[in-house]
């Protein structure tokens, strides 16, 4: 077996159980107490804040799916590299419905222990998904 691959399949197992948005799936590869180091405004912690996240997003993207680019994993610790496509068919950080396609690069760093993803580092390329949706963004005055 590849060295680290545990890690690897636990990442791309939430991966895959966010693209299938089965919720229950997540228990299987993170951590009741998880902390999720870039939670949404209001997002609660452990596993259900971040189950909070994923029906967000796939309220907003129904069709929502990742694909895994890169992984690469060293002792407790994975980065992975996901492009993320989804349909917008609900409001997305207040941008009403578009119908449109989107591509959403993100980056993640994770730390497992026993298994499961104990912390999550994440960021996401939201500006550039916020122009795909049609929003307009404009400097402050």
């Amino acid at each position: 077996m590849e060295v680290y691959q545990e890690q690897k399949d636990a990442y791309r197992g939430v991966i895959a159980a966010i693209s299938a948005g089965d919720l229950a799936g997540l228990a299987a590869f993170v951590a009741q107490d998880m902390v999720d180091h870039n939670p949404m405004p209001g997002q609660a912690p452990g596993i259900v804040g971040f189950k909070q996240w994923v029906s967000a997003v796939r309220s907003s993207f129904p069709d929502f799916r990742g694909s895994v680019e890169t992984v690469l994993a060293e002792e407790d610790l994975v980065a992975g590299r996901v492009t993320w496509r989804g349909t917008q068919r609900g409001s997305f950080l207040g941008v009403p419905p578009s119908d449109r396609q989107v591509e959403i690069a993100a980056f993640h760093i994770v730390r497992l222990s026993a298994g499961r993803i104990v912390e999550w580092w994440g960021t996401a390329d939201l500006l550039g998904a916020l122009e795909q949706v049609g929003a307009r963004i404009s400097p402050p005055p």
